[in-house]
Formats: structure tokens, C-alpha cells, sequence
């Protein structure tokens, strides 16, 4: 019986792919872990490996198409053998496209069937991806008034969001000033497309902003010992550790004594992880990607430091697998490379707290009765307030600054 070929899902919320390349054409012969297919998901790209030895038939989707998770892409038979009829095929697409959108109540209210029957895409070629579905027929939007990002007009959740801001937008109040500027010239302007890891994590940090409670706490920790250790390790060690490796090996620890901000908020309750995995902001070409680093409070500084560098460099080739992806518990943003002194981050839910790191800066600190330089780094802890409260982030942040002081109890 010929193996099927499914849209695997490579994250827990994850509900559709972009397909970026077939590898493969139909009749092709391929072996049980080649490469057929190259996916984009909201995060990175992926490729797609035969679950089987055989010939692709039946290969559904091209490129540029969004598929939800759970779809037909093809199938792996032997030379000879028969593929399944196209209108099973198309059933069970239809049946996976269906279970992504939103559920009808049995008794609409007048004129509620319309709208319905436009959010679920019913006009004949219009083309949606789920989430776009759903997000428009939560807003009460007519997916048909939508224009699409895609190809061939696709719709997808980012264009739904955007429609609905814009309808919002009119819909307000205007002051006068505000009508006057309306009237006002404006300088040209041009619109590029986001990219699908911009997109979605658009969403993201939306969600996470307006559904979680903020707080946040800044401290400069004195980095001398820190500095001093990154000098000592370049003479002894090859590649050295970067800043980044050294205060995730310190977070990581730290973390140990501190297990609400390692846990998540979950329906009313403190969920605890036994482990710390540790996300770590990566910028890409695409958009911020944070790859995780699992079991990281266990791990030596040479481990941190080799999974820290490999991790980076891997996210912006895109070659990262989705458990690397996935099941982070706290993560840390380091703008401090980049000239930062200090800033605010947004959690990376459902993660509880997140570290935004800045630069290392020379500061006098007056000390016996004269000044004296300081190392010191500005960082600021964003915590969900459901989870934990302010004294619970000053402890950590006291337990980190010891921590960078006092290599030998950490190596």
C-alpha cells in the first residue's frame, strides 16, 4: 500500500505551511529519508524527507500554496502500483479545510448566514488560507472585500489583521486636526510584503502584548568578573565564548532557584518545567527567530558556548529541525552587540519572562573615597504578572548578578 505524504505538524501552533519547492517530481523515484519538499512555516524552513522508499504520485500543491496541517502532499507507492482516486484525494483535503474553520451556530441570527457563508470563503475561486478564515469570521469581515497577499490573491492572516485595523481606523472618531492632516499632501510611499516569519510574528507579539500583563524590571549588574572571564577564555579557548554564551550558562543556573519565571500561566494555574530551555534571539534576513537551547542548565560553559554559536548560525541558514523550535521555557534577547544600552522586550509567550540584555558600558562609580570605572550591563526582565510579581524578578535578578560574580560556583 503506497505511504502518504501529510503536512507534519512541527509545533503546537502551528496550523499551516507555505510550500516553497517540490524536490521531486511526479514518477520520481525516491529513498526513505530523501529530501521532496521544502515548507515555509511561520518560523523557518523546513525540508520534508520520504517517509518511505518508492514513487511519488499523486503530488498535490504548488508553489506558493498554503496547506493546513494534516493535508495530503503525495504519495509513496511502488513502480506500478496505483495512487488513490483525485476526488478521495480532494475529499480529504476538503474535509482537513473544513475543520480549520469555525463551526456555524444552529441558529444564526437573521442575515447572519451571509455573512458566515463570505468569512468561510464560499464564493467560487476565492482563496483563503484557515487561519484567514477563522480571524475574519471572529471580526464579523467579508473575506471577499479582502484583498490578498498571496499568490494568486491568496488571503492570509496577516491580510485579515491588517483589514480589520484599517476598518477599525475608519470606523473611529477623527479630531479635527486629525481631518486636516488627512486632507494634507503626503510624500509618496510604497508597500512591501512582509515576510511569513515578520507576518506571523506580528501576530505573535500582538497577542502576547495585549493578553498578557507586562511588567517590567531594569537593573545595571557589574560585569567586571564577566569582562575578565571573556578575555581569559579568548587566550584558552578556540572559538571563545561570546558574551551571549556566558549569560545564558549564568540564566541558566540562575533559573534553577526560580522556577515561576522558568514556568507558564495555563487556565488559571503555574504549570512547572523540570528543565530549562533556553530560547535565544537570533536576527535574521527573514525576521527574529529564536532557536532553543534544551536542558541548558545542565550543560558545561564549552557545551553552552559550541550549542549557543551553532545554534546561531544554523537559525540564519535556516537549517534548524522544529524541536529546535519549540518547548522553550525562558529566552534571552542580546541587543548589547549591536550599541543597545537598554530595552524593553516582548515575552515570548507562552514562556513567563523574557531577559532583554544591553551593551557592556564603562560607568564611575565612587568607591573609598574616590571614583572608579565600572563594567556594567544594563538589563531588563519582562515578567507576566500572572505568574509572578516583582519581588519574585528583583530575587533573580539579585541571584544573576551573583552568579557573573562568582564564576568558580558556576564552572
Amino acid at each position: 500500500m503506497a505511504a502518504e505524504l501529510k503536512v507534519p505538524a512541527l509545533g503546537m501552533d502551528m496550523e499551516e505551511v507555505n510550500i516553497v519547492r517540490w524536490l521531486v517530481e511526479e514518477g520520481a523515484e525516491v529513498e526513505k529519508g530523501d529530501p521532496v519538499l521544502e515548507i515555509d512555516t511561520d518560523k523557518t524552513s523546513f525540508e520534508i524527507e520520504a517517509p518511505a522508499a518508492g514513487v511519488i504520485q499523486g503530488l498535490q500543491g504548488k508553489e506558493g500554496d498554503t496547506l493546513p496541517v494534516g493535508a495530503t502532499l503525495a504519495y509513496i507507492g511502488a513502480p506500478g502500483e496505483q495512487a488513490p482516486d483525485r476526488s478521495q484525494i480532494d475529499s480529504e483535503q476538503e474535509k482537513i479545510s473544513e475543520s480549520h474553520t469555525p463551526s456555524r451556530k444552529p441558529e444564526p441570527e437573521p442575515g447572519r448566514e451571509l455573512h458566515d457563508a463570505r468569512a468561510n470563503g464560499s464564493r467560487k475561486g476565492l482563496r483563503a488560507s484557515p487561519a484567514a478564515r477563522r480571524a475574519a469570521a471572529d471580526r464579523d469581515l467579508d473575506l471577499e472585500s479582502i484583498a490578498g497577499s498571496g499568490p494568486s490573491g491568496r488571503v492570509y492572516l496577516s491580510d485579515v489583521l491588517e483589514a480589520d485595523v484599517r476598518q477599525s481606523a475608519e470606523e473611529s472618531p477623527r479630531e479635527p486636526a486629525q481631518e486636516a492632516s488627512q486632507a494634507a499632501p503626503v510624500a509618496a510611499s510604497r508597500r512591501e510584503a512582509l515576510s511569513r516569519v515578520r507576518r506571523l510574528g506580528a501576530e505573535r507579539t500582538s497577542r502576547s502584548f495585549r493578553d498578557v500583563p507586562h511588567f517590567y524590571l531594569t537593573r545595571d549588574l557589574r560585569a567586571g568578573q564577566l569582562v575578565e572571564l571573556a578575555q581569559r577564555l579568548k587566550r584558552r579557548m578556540d572559538p571563545a565564548p561570546t558574551m551571549t554564551a556566558l549569560l545564558a550558562l549564568a540564566v541558566s543556573r540562575t533559573l534553577r532557584d526560580h522556577e515561576r519565571l522558568n514556568g507558564r500561566y495555563v487556565e488559571g494555574s503555574l504549570e512547572i518545567n523540570d528543565q530549562v530551555n533556553l530560547g535565544i534571539a537570533v536576527s535574521t534576513e527573514a525576521g527574529l527567530v529564536v532557536p532553543v537551547l534544551r536542558g541548558a542548565d545542565s550543560l558545561s560553559l564549552k557545551e553552552v558556548s559550541a550549542a549557543v554559536r551553532d545554534l546561531a548560525v544554523r537559525t540564519r541558514e535556516s537549517r534548524l529541525t522544529p524541536e529546535e523550535l519549540s518547548g522553550g521555557t525562558f529566552t534571552i534577547s542580546n541587543l548589547g552587540m549591536m550599541g543597545v544600552d537598554s530595552f524593553d522586550a516582548v515575552i515570548n509567550t507562552p514562556e513567563a519572562a523574557i531577559l532583554a540584555v544591553g551593551r557592556t558600558r564603562t560607568v564611575p562609580e565612587w568607591e573609598g573615597g574616590g571614583w572608579i570605572p565600572r563594567s556594567m550591563i544594563s538589563v531588563t526582565l519582562s515578567i507576566d504578572h500572572r505568574v509572578a510579581d516583582g519581588s519574585d524578578g528583583a530575587q533573580f535578578l539579585s541571584d544573576l548578578q551573583d552568579a557573573i560574580e562568582d564564576w568558580e560556583m558556576l564552572l
